[in-house]
């Protein structure tokens, strides 16, 4: 168990903090008010001081502080084993793991505070910066996919890092219609219409991804033909756009999966999103 956690760090990591990251972000929204109201500043934006006595706090937060930690100390034990006698390796990784843990949360709340501005504030370079990021993960775990094709275990965690991606782009569209419904919202027709058209086409290009790993996995995916990356992402444009032309036909069950996931997301971006910016009134930004 341990040396699976010290081989699939990243994954273990991620896992933690697509699963308890999601719950902390829904408890501190609620808190969010209080803590402005407080210190005048929102909660990514307070002394670390305050901002960790203010998350130890909560029961999900203590949780997911203690996994993370284990995680950590699991992998240091085994490195350091290698390196130093066992009693030296259980001392020394144990401060690393704590140092470790915290520089987690930090990154999770700069990444929170950062997603804050992307949607509320009219700015391209912001626009331009968080559509970067998505893209460098993206091309990330593509560093698995640069053979002609990919064994299972390849393909597999390439899909993981593109629903990771997916997940991320799912939750600043929840973010984005929140914030569009909220009464106090600063977002208006002139800035609200640009994270709207980045998050589609993020989804587009990820959902893209997706389906050209199982043509990479398996190449009688899409018809037992051997279509190239123009022509899945021509594919996923054509599905999320409508029901498809029938010229490119999933056929295996992974890309069936793929295909009814674009079909979900259009009727989520398509449908939700952009009534949304048609409710939305044409007003001037200060």
């Amino acid at each position: 168990m341990i040396d699976f956690i010290s081989d699939n760090f990243i994954l273990c990591i991620t896992a933690v903090y697509v699963l308890l990251g999601m719950i902390m972000s829904i408890k501190l929204k609620n808190s969010d008010i209080k803590i402005v109201d407080k210190y005048g500043k929102s909660f990514a934006e307070i002394p670390f001081r305050i901002r960790h006595r203010i998350l130890l706090k909560g029961k999900w937060i203590k949780i997911q502080y203690a996994i993370t930690v284990v995680l950590i100390y699991a992998v240091m034990l085994v490195r350091l084993n290698d390196i130093f006698s066992l009693p030296l390796a259980v001392l020394f990784a144990l401060p690393v793991s704590f140092l470790s843990a915290f520089v987690f949360f930090e990154s999770i709340l700069f990444v929170s505070a950062f997603v804050r501005k992307l949607i509320s504030v009219n700015s391209a370079s912001l626009n331009v910066m968080f559509s970067s990021i998505i893209f460098i993960l993206a091309a990330l775990c593509f560093y698995f996919t640069t053979r002609e094709s990919l064994n299972f275990s390849q393909f597999l965690l390439s899909q993981i890092c593109l629903g990771c991606c997916y997940v991320m782009m799912l939750f600043v569209l929840i973010l984005v219609l929140k914030e569009a419904n909220s009464g106090d919202s600063i977002l208006t027709f002139r800035n609200i219409w640009k994270s709207a058209f980045l998050t589609i086409m993020l989804f587009i290009i990820v959902l893209s991804l997706m389906s050209y790993c199982c043509l990479l996995h398996n190449a009688n995916a899409f018809d037992g033909v051997r279509y190239g990356l123009a022509d899945i992402f021509y594919y996923t444009v054509i599905t999320f756009a409508t029901v498809g032309y029938g010229d490119i036909v999933p056929v295996s069950l992974t890309a069936k999966a793929v295909s009814v996931l674009t079909v979900i997301t259009s009727i989520l971006c398509i449908t939700v999103l952009l009534s949304e910016i048609a409710g939305l009134k044409k007003k001037p930004v200060n």
